[in-house]
Protein backbone atom coordinates (compact mmCIF):
# COMPACT_ATOMS: atom_id res chain seq x y z
CA UNK A 1 0.00 0.00 0.00
CA UNK A 2 1.03 3.44 -0.32
CA UNK A 3 -0.54 6.81 -0.40
CA UNK A 4 -0.24 9.98 -2.98
CA UNK A 5 -1.89 13.69 -2.84
CA UNK A 6 -1.79 15.82 -5.78
CA UNK A 7 -3.97 16.66 -8.35
CA UNK A 8 -5.14 14.08 -11.22
CA UNK A 9 -8.11 15.92 -12.27
CA UNK A 10 -5.95 16.00 -15.26
CA UNK A 11 -6.70 12.70 -17.51
CA UNK A 12 -2.81 12.47 -18.43
CA UNK A 13 -1.78 12.51 -14.96
CA UNK A 14 -3.91 10.01 -13.84
CA UNK A 15 -2.57 7.88 -16.83
CA UNK A 16 1.19 8.84 -15.42
CA UNK A 17 0.14 8.08 -11.91
CA UNK A 18 -1.69 4.76 -12.50
CA UNK A 19 1.50 3.44 -14.95
CA UNK A 20 3.79 4.39 -11.60
CA UNK A 21 1.38 1.98 -9.89
CA UNK A 22 1.52 -0.99 -11.64
CA UNK A 23 5.50 -0.24 -12.48
CA UNK A 24 5.89 -0.71 -8.29
CA UNK A 25 3.63 -3.15 -7.81
CA UNK A 26 1.60 -1.23 -5.61
CA UNK A 27 -1.84 -3.03 -4.84
CA UNK A 28 -3.68 0.03 -3.31
CA UNK A 29 -2.74 3.27 -3.44
CA UNK A 30 -5.08 6.11 -1.43
CA UNK A 31 -5.28 9.45 -3.24
CA UNK A 32 -6.08 12.48 -1.48
CA UNK A 33 -6.66 15.96 -3.64
CA UNK A 34 -7.65 14.28 -6.88
CA UNK A 35 -9.43 17.42 -7.53
CA UNK A 36 -12.50 15.95 -9.30
CA UNK A 37 -15.57 16.95 -9.41
CA UNK A 38 -18.75 14.33 -9.59
CA UNK A 39 -20.97 15.29 -7.40
CA UNK A 40 -24.23 13.81 -9.25
CA UNK A 41 -22.68 10.25 -8.31
CA UNK A 42 -21.22 9.47 -4.64
CA UNK A 43 -18.78 7.11 -5.69
CA UNK A 44 -17.41 7.06 -9.07
CA UNK A 45 -15.23 3.80 -10.62
CA UNK A 46 -12.86 4.88 -13.43
CA UNK A 47 -10.68 2.16 -15.70
CA UNK A 48 -7.58 3.79 -15.79
CA UNK A 49 -5.55 0.93 -17.56
CA UNK A 50 -4.91 -1.67 -15.53
CA UNK A 51 -5.95 -0.02 -12.36
CA UNK A 52 -9.19 1.15 -10.99
CA UNK A 53 -9.72 4.84 -9.94
CA UNK A 54 -12.49 4.95 -6.61
CA UNK A 55 -13.18 8.25 -5.94
CA UNK A 56 -15.90 10.35 -4.11
CA UNK A 57 -16.03 14.00 -5.17
CA UNK A 58 -13.80 17.24 -4.60
CA UNK A 59 -16.05 20.56 -3.69
CA UNK A 60 -15.61 23.63 -5.01
CA UNK A 61 -14.53 26.48 -2.62
CA UNK A 62 -16.12 30.15 -2.71
CA UNK A 63 -14.01 30.84 -5.87
CA UNK A 64 -15.48 27.41 -7.89
CA UNK A 65 -11.92 26.09 -7.85
CA UNK A 66 -12.02 22.61 -7.68
CA UNK A 67 -11.07 21.46 -4.16
CA UNK A 68 -10.24 17.94 -2.30
CA UNK A 69 -11.52 14.83 -3.16
CA UNK A 70 -10.38 11.24 -1.58
CA UNK A 71 -10.09 7.84 -3.61
CA UNK A 72 -8.08 4.61 -4.24
CA UNK A 73 -6.25 3.67 -7.22
CA UNK A 74 -6.06 -0.44 -6.97
CA UNK A 75 -4.78 -3.11 -8.79
CA UNK A 76 -7.14 -5.91 -10.65
CA UNK A 77 -6.22 -7.82 -7.93
CA UNK A 78 -7.65 -5.44 -5.27
CA UNK A 79 -10.50 -4.51 -7.66
CA UNK A 80 -11.62 -8.20 -6.80
CA UNK A 81 -10.97 -8.55 -3.21
CA UNK A 82 -13.11 -5.03 -3.02
CA UNK A 83 -16.41 -5.51 -0.97
CA UNK A 84 -17.86 -2.32 0.15
CA UNK A 85 -17.05 1.51 -0.54
CA UNK A 86 -18.62 4.07 1.75
CA UNK A 87 -18.23 8.05 1.56
CA UNK A 88 -18.04 8.65 5.00
CA UNK A 89 -18.00 12.58 4.60
CA UNK A 90 -16.59 14.49 1.72
CA UNK A 91 -12.84 14.16 3.71
CA UNK A 92 -13.02 10.43 4.29
CA UNK A 93 -13.53 7.39 2.03
CA UNK A 94 -13.80 3.88 3.98
CA UNK A 95 -13.41 0.38 1.94
CA UNK A 96 -12.79 -3.22 3.06
CA UNK A 97 -11.02 -5.70 1.21
CA UNK A 98 -11.98 -9.60 1.26
CA UNK A 99 -8.98 -11.50 3.23
CA UNK A 100 -8.47 -13.29 6.94
CA UNK A 101 -8.53 -10.80 8.28
CA UNK A 102 -11.08 -8.28 6.36
CA UNK A 103 -8.58 -5.26 5.72
CA UNK A 104 -10.47 -2.27 6.09
CA UNK A 105 -8.60 0.71 3.82
CA UNK A 106 -9.52 4.47 4.59
CA UNK A 107 -8.12 7.18 2.14
CA UNK A 108 -8.72 11.03 4.12
CA UNK A 109 -7.59 13.90 3.73
CA UNK A 110 -7.38 16.64 6.46
CA UNK A 111 -7.60 20.54 6.52
CA UNK A 112 -4.53 22.46 6.47
CA UNK A 113 -2.50 23.78 9.32
CA UNK A 114 -3.66 27.08 8.38
CA UNK A 115 -7.24 26.03 8.66
CA UNK A 116 -9.60 27.08 11.36
CA UNK A 117 -9.34 24.94 14.60
CA UNK A 118 -13.19 24.15 14.07
CA UNK A 119 -12.23 22.39 10.89
CA UNK A 120 -9.62 20.45 11.90
CA UNK A 121 -11.45 19.00 15.01
CA UNK A 122 -14.69 18.60 13.28
CA UNK A 123 -12.24 15.73 10.88
CA UNK A 124 -10.92 14.39 13.56
CA UNK A 125 -13.86 13.44 14.78
CA UNK A 126 -15.51 12.15 12.34
CA UNK A 127 -12.38 9.95 11.85
CA UNK A 128 -12.83 8.99 15.17
CA UNK A 129 -16.10 7.82 14.38
CA UNK A 130 -15.38 5.92 11.08
CA UNK A 131 -12.64 3.74 13.24
CA UNK A 132 -15.11 3.27 15.77
CA UNK A 133 -17.21 1.80 13.37
CA UNK A 134 -14.24 -0.76 12.29
CA UNK A 135 -14.56 -3.92 13.37
CA UNK A 136 -12.51 -5.06 16.25
CA UNK A 137 -11.09 -8.17 14.33
CA UNK A 138 -10.57 -5.99 10.62
CA UNK A 139 -6.67 -5.20 10.03
CA UNK A 140 -7.16 -1.23 9.62
CA UNK A 141 -4.65 1.00 7.02
CA UNK A 142 -5.56 4.80 7.11
CA UNK A 143 -4.00 6.64 4.06
CA UNK A 144 -3.89 10.30 4.38
CA UNK A 145 -2.99 13.42 3.83
CA UNK A 146 -3.14 15.05 7.33
CA UNK A 147 -1.53 18.47 6.71
CA UNK A 148 0.49 17.50 9.73
CA UNK A 149 4.31 17.07 10.65
CA UNK A 150 5.46 14.83 13.14
CA UNK A 151 8.65 15.85 15.27
CA UNK A 152 11.13 12.82 17.05
CA UNK A 153 8.92 13.08 20.26
CA UNK A 154 5.91 11.38 18.68
CA UNK A 155 7.80 9.18 15.89
CA UNK A 156 10.65 7.42 15.73
CA UNK A 157 12.26 8.35 12.05
CA UNK A 158 10.61 12.05 11.06
CA UNK A 159 11.69 14.59 8.64
CA UNK A 160 10.79 17.21 10.90
CA UNK A 161 12.36 18.42 14.11
CA UNK A 162 9.16 19.43 16.37
CA UNK A 163 5.49 18.84 15.76
CA UNK A 164 3.19 21.37 14.37
CA UNK A 165 -0.62 22.20 15.81
CA UNK A 166 -1.80 19.54 13.07
CA UNK A 167 0.68 17.20 14.14
CA UNK A 168 -0.90 17.42 17.37
CA UNK A 169 -3.99 16.20 16.71
CA UNK A 170 -2.43 13.18 14.23
CA UNK A 171 -0.40 12.18 17.85
CA UNK A 172 -3.32 12.45 20.14
CA UNK A 173 -5.56 10.03 17.40
CA UNK A 174 -2.32 7.72 17.12
CA UNK A 175 -2.03 6.83 21.24
CA UNK A 176 -6.11 7.13 21.58
CA UNK A 177 -6.72 3.92 18.96
CA UNK A 178 -3.05 2.71 19.17
CA UNK A 179 -2.24 3.32 15.81
CA UNK A 180 1.38 3.15 14.24
CA UNK A 181 2.19 6.36 11.72
CA UNK A 182 3.89 3.47 9.79
CA UNK A 183 6.05 4.99 6.81
CA UNK A 184 8.11 6.76 10.10
CA UNK A 185 9.09 3.41 11.40
CA UNK A 186 11.80 2.55 9.32
CA UNK A 187 15.20 4.08 9.31
CA UNK A 188 15.42 6.19 5.54
CA UNK A 189 17.49 8.67 4.15
CA UNK A 190 16.14 12.03 4.86
CA UNK A 191 15.21 12.57 0.98
CA UNK A 192 13.12 9.66 1.33
CA UNK A 193 10.73 10.79 3.92
CA UNK A 194 9.52 13.99 2.53
CA UNK A 195 5.83 13.81 0.74
CA UNK A 196 5.56 17.29 -0.32
CA UNK A 197 7.30 20.29 -2.13
CA UNK A 198 6.05 24.14 -2.29
CA UNK A 199 6.15 25.40 -5.46
CA UNK A 200 6.98 28.92 -4.04
CA UNK A 201 9.69 28.12 -1.31
CA UNK A 202 10.85 24.97 -2.54
CA UNK A 203 10.31 23.33 1.43
CA UNK A 204 10.09 19.82 1.47
CA UNK A 205 7.66 19.03 4.28
CA UNK A 206 6.73 15.59 5.26
CA UNK A 207 2.38 15.76 5.63
CA UNK A 208 1.29 12.53 4.49
CA UNK A 209 1.08 9.48 6.60
CA UNK A 210 0.08 5.78 6.74
CA UNK A 211 -1.38 4.75 9.69
CA UNK A 212 -2.08 1.48 11.55
CA UNK A 213 -2.16 -1.06 14.13
CA UNK A 214 0.55 -4.18 14.06
CA UNK A 215 3.74 -3.40 13.14
CA UNK A 216 4.30 -6.93 12.09
CA UNK A 217 1.81 -6.62 9.56
CA UNK A 218 3.01 -3.04 8.75
CA UNK A 219 6.28 -4.64 7.26
CA UNK A 220 4.06 -7.04 4.80
CA UNK A 221 1.93 -4.56 2.99
CA UNK A 222 3.58 -1.08 3.02
CA UNK A 223 5.30 -0.69 -0.46
CA UNK A 224 9.25 -0.95 0.41
CA UNK A 225 8.84 -0.90 3.78
CA UNK A 226 7.90 2.64 3.96
CA UNK A 227 9.78 3.89 1.50
CA UNK A 228 8.91 6.96 -0.82
CA UNK A 229 8.40 6.51 -4.44
CA UNK A 230 9.98 10.02 -4.90
CA UNK A 231 11.45 8.72 -8.38
CA UNK A 232 7.97 9.66 -9.59
CA UNK A 233 8.14 12.80 -12.28
CA UNK A 234 4.40 13.89 -11.59
CA UNK A 235 4.13 17.30 -10.93
CA UNK A 236 6.37 19.54 -8.23
CA UNK A 237 3.57 19.49 -5.19
CA UNK A 238 3.92 15.65 -4.04
CA UNK A 239 5.70 12.25 -4.13
CA UNK A 240 3.78 8.83 -3.79
CA UNK A 241 4.59 7.83 0.00
CA UNK A 242 4.18 3.95 0.77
Amino acid sequence: MATYANTVREEARLEELANCVEERGVEILGVQEHRRVHTDQPILYHKVGGCSFITSSAWRNDAQAATGGVGLMVSPRARRALRRVQQHTDRILVTDFEGNPVTTVMSVYSPTNAAPVEDVEKFYDELRTAIHHVPAHNFLVILGDFNARLGPEDAPFTYHNNTNHNGEYLSALLTEHELLAANTLFRKRMGKRWTFQDRASGMLPQLDYILAQDREIVAHHLFGNGSSLASLEHGPDKSPQG
